[in-house]
């Protein structure tokens, strides 16, 4: 027979035991919750990424049809938008776009110098992410 004091230990053990598979669930939860909001926002900088390198593309075409081209408003592409602005650069023959992207509330900028030429297509000569004002 089982004594009474030996029953005590085995409900204490059980607590204890249901305690520590409680606390690894939360913690897993947690883990969980953190890697699907680290996902959401990889995404979301895939899809303002595709967003800014559809307006710089736009404008590379643009361009090769018209070297005053002098940039467009929001376009909507998919999920977000893109706004293009082109300035003349510091060389003949350059302009400085400025491509910002929208998606939701959060915003991506990116600022390239476009060679243009007369005989061949406009290509890109430097490239970089800048600050994007939000909307």
């Amino acid at each position: 027979m089982v004594k009474r004091r030996d029953r005590g230990y085995a409900l204490i053990t059980a607590l204890v035991v249901i305690a520590l598979m409680m606390s690894a669930g939360a913690l897993l939860a947690a883990s969980l919750q953190l890697r699907m909001w680290l996902l959401r926002q990889e995404v979301q900088d895939i899809h303002l990424t595709a967003l800014t390198d559809a307006g710089l593309a736009f404008a590379l075409d643009r361009f090769s049809l018209s070297h005053f081209w002098n940039g467009i408003g929001e376009q909507s592409l998919g999920e977000g938008t893109f706004a293009v602005a082109v300035e003349y650069g510091e060389k003949p023959m350059t302009r400085v776009v400025t491509v910002t992207a929208y998606r939701g509330s959060a915003a991506r900028a990116a600022r390239a110098v476009v060679l243009l030429s007369d005989y061949f297509p406009p290509r890109v000569v430097s490239w970089q992410t800048v600050p994007a004002s939000p909307l």
